[in-house]
């Protein structure tokens, strides 16, 4: 595994780690794999460290190049500055494609609360927009959003905001059928943005987009991986049932993407070298060493 480290230019406090696969195993048939690209939540206040690396190296162990966007915050997101950094991320994972071995049109944004409604203004309104969208209990502002005026007045600079200010930010108002394919994982439980899914799922089926909507009944905001290596000591962001979301968007995105081919019939290197040594039993044709 290649780490790389990077700031983003013009903006100091955004940076963009990555786990990149050294790709000796295929995948399927080819050595290009996706990417994901992870913006962890906050309320645009901080970049929540459960939601981060643990949430990359996760999706790595499930053969995807990761990457994690630590994007400005407080009064450093003023004028949307995390969506420029958002666009120039995925824009610089693109531009490296051929040499970290990425298919470049099978870039996913993933982000959690304040960091899925960047993920998902990635694929809205960025100039470098994403393949696909994996939302955890997303912020999407739409009206009247429990707590969301201080996250407003972040993203604007300024200590007063107004109907129309909100409007920029509310995303549901701005899917088009040019989104990209969306899933998403919440909890009714939720009180902060629980009900924010739905009529983001419903425009994007509305507008006959592909989008996958796993709601959970129980459970608060800010779940991460529901495991006890995310809990950060609290057993109330424990839940196995939660837990299941990481798994299913892997195989939603094997549908979006397309499953990786497989045809030969022996990964063996052994029965390569063995070849090469004069060495290999003609019986080893069968696929013996599998």
């Amino acid at each position: 595994m290649k780490m790389i480290h990077m700031t983003c230019p013009g903006h100091p406090e955004a940076t963009l780690e990555g786990y990149i696969l050294d790709c000796e195993i295929l995948y399927g048939q080819e050595k290009k794999r996706p990417a994901i690209l992870v913006c962890p939540g906050g309320g645009y206040l901080y970049c929540s460290p459960r939601e981060a690396e643990p949430v990359a190296l996760r999706y790595a162990a499930n053969g995807f190049h990761a990457f994690i966007l630590r994007y400005s915050v407080q009064w450093n997101a003023a004028g949307f500055s995390p969506l420029e950094e958002v666009s120039w991320a995925i824009g610089y994972i693109r531009e490296h494609a051929d040499e970290w071995n990425i298919d470049p049109e099978k870039i996913v944004a993933c982000g959690f609360s304040a960091g899925g409604h960047l993920a998902l203004a990635s694929g809205l309104l960025a100039e470098n927009k994403p393949n696909a969208l994996i939302l955890g209990y997303p912020a999407t502002f739409a009206p009247n959003v429990p707590g969301g005026d201080f996250m407003l007045k972040l993203l604007e600079g300024k200590n007063q905001v107004t109907d129309a200010d909100a409007a920029k930010y509310d995303l549901v108002a701005q899917v088009t059928k040019a989104a990209p394919p969306l899933f998403v994982a919440a909890t009714a439980d939720d009180m902060l943005t629980g009900f924010c899914t739905l009529p983001l799922v419903m425009k994007y089926n509305q507008l006959g987009m592909k989008s996958e909507l796993h709601m959970f009944q129980h459970g608060p905001h800010g779940y991460s991986l529901a495991d006890v290596m995310t809990a950060d000591g609290s057993e109330q962001v424990v839940n196995p049932a939660y837990a299941q979301w990481h798994g299913l968007s892997v195989l939603w995105l094997r549908k979006i993407f397309g499953e990786p081919k497989l045809t030969d019939r022996s990964t063996s290197k052994m029965a390569g070298i063995l070849k090469e040594m004069g060495m290999l039993p003609d019986r080893t044709q069968s696929g013996e060493f599998a």
